[in-house]
Order: C-alpha cells, then sequence, then structure tokens
C-alpha cells in the first residue's frame, strides 16, 4: 500500500508554493461567428470603416487645399489686367479712317480692391493734326469715350443685360439694341432711331468694355458767331465696322 507522502511526491518536487496554472478560457464568437482575440484580424467590416474615414479626410484634406488656393489666387480674370493709360490702349486706328485724327485725349485710373477702372476720352476731326490752327473753329468733330472696368469680385454678367442703355437717355431718345456676334461673350451696338450715337458694350468673363461715339458740327462763320448746327455724323455703315475692329484691338491689348 501506497502512504499518503508518496502520493503527494508524484509531482517531481513541484513547489506547492506557486499557484497553479489555470488553462485559458476559451474564446467565444461574436455575433458574426468570428472569434475577436489579440492575434485575430478585425473583421471585415471595421476594416471598411476605417478606410472610409481616411478617405473622407484625404477628402477633407483637398477640398481645404482648394479653398486656400482659390483664397489666394481669386477667380479667373482670363489675362485681363487692369490698363494705366486706356487711351494708349486704346488704338482706335480703324476709328480715326472714318472719323479723322486724334487731337486731344484725356484718361483716369483707378484700381480698388473690387474692380479697377479705366476711362478715356479722344476727340477727332478730319484732316491731319497740324493743319488746324489753334484758334480756329472746327467745323466738325466727333468726341469718343472708352470705358473698362475688370470686376475681381463679383460676377457682371448678371447685370450686363439690364444696364446696356443710359437711364437718362432711355426716356429721351429711343435706342436700338443690335447683338454683335463673336466678339466676346456678349456684346452689343446701341444707337439712336437714325442709326447714330453709336455705343458698342462688351461683356468678356470679368471684364466690360464699351466704345461711345458723339459726334458735333459747328456752323461757319465769323469767329465767336459759331453757333451749333445739327449734326453731320459719319455713316453708321462705316462706324459699325470700325468700332468692332478697334475693340478686338483694345480686348488684346488689356490682356497679359
Amino acid at each position: 500500500m501506497i502512504s499518503e507522502p508518496e502520493l503527494e511526491g508524484e509531482d517531481g518536487g513541484q513547489d506547492r508554493t506557486r499557484p497553479p496554472v489555470l488553462p485559458e478560457a476559451p474564446r467565444e464568437p461574436d455575433a458574426s461567428g468570428t472569434v475577436v482575440g489579440d492575434d485575430v484580424p478585425l473583421p471585415p467590416h471595421r476594416i471598411r470603416w476605417l478606410w472610409a474615414l481616411g478617405g473622407a479626410v484625404v477628402a477633407s484634406a483637398v477640398w481645404a487645399g482648394g479653398l486656400y488656393a482659390y483664397d489666394r489666387t481669386g477667380p479667373d480674370l482670363r489675362g485681363y489686367r487692369i490698363s494705366e493709360d486706356l487711351c494708349r490702349d486704346a488704338d482706335l486706328s480703324a476709328l480715326s479712317g472714318v472719323l479723322g485724327g486724334k487731337r486731344e485725349s484725356r484718361h483716369a485710373v483707378e484700381e480698388q480692391r473690387a474692380i479697377d477702372r479705366s476711362f478715356c476720352d479722344i476727340t477727332m476731326m478730319p484732316g491731319r493734326p497740324g493743319e488746324a490752327k489753334d484758334d480756329a473753329l472746327p467745323t466738325s468733330y466727333s468726341s469718343v469715350t472708352v470705358n473698362y472696368s475688370l470686376h475681381k469680385e463679383t460676377d457682371p454678367a448678371p447685370e450686363f443685360d439690364a444696364t446696356l442703355t443710359p437711364l437718362a437717355l432711355s426716356h429721351v431718345i429711343e435706342r436700338k439694341t443690335k447683338r454683335i456676334p463673336e466678339l466676346g461673350e456678349r456684346a452689343y451696338l446701341m444707337t439712336d432711331s437714325g442709326g447714330y450715337t453709336p455705343e458698342l458694350k462688351v461683356l468678356d468673363g470679368r471684364a466690360v468694355f464699351s466704345i461711345g461715339i458723339v459726334s458735333q458740327s459747328v456752323a461757319q462763320g465769323p469767329p465767336g458767331d459759331g453757333q451749333p448746327a445739327d449734326p453731320e455724323p459719319a455713316d453708321p455703315a462705316d462706324l459699325e465696322p470700325a468700332m468692332v475692329e478697334d475693340m478686338k484691338a483694345l480686348m488684346a491689348a488689356v490682356k497679359e
């Protein structure tokens, strides 16, 4: 018969003070049937969720970068720039062939955060500039007004058609409007009922241009007795193509 001490010694001299090692509890599967543990990969739906989260972060970064780039560059001005001297940029060589050479000119420019504006007024008379004396009374002349505005913050397109005709003239002189094709985005030629006092307006992106002509004639007589007579403007059939040609040249001149 084996004694009790011999039974206790069958463990090979194991330290009785160390607690016994318990077997690891079995890992139970989750609702999807996958056992989750330290060395078990995450379920596929969790991986997809992490990937989607990463994509959202990347998209947000791209959007923020695009917004930052827009804030730095501003709207697309299509290469148009401010005109420091619109009388220089507006050559008006085609109109000079119809109305006469340039005699006098004056210009103005204003640059602001929201809009840049340039203005030019040119007097044209028939004949060469050196042929008329300073004290001679001209028999006819034309005043050509050129305007150019570059809108840097707001889009002028929604209001362009609504502001073609000056408000002061709309109730006094009947104005006719003609669409001019292949000139900027939209272009119109406004004239009075007889086709005179033409004004050409053009919209091209954020840039708005206009060229207007007012012709006058003065009755000949002794100095000081000249009285304004009925205007003898140039033939409208000659003015329209000249205005379109000079407008194209002006639009090209104020592009960088």
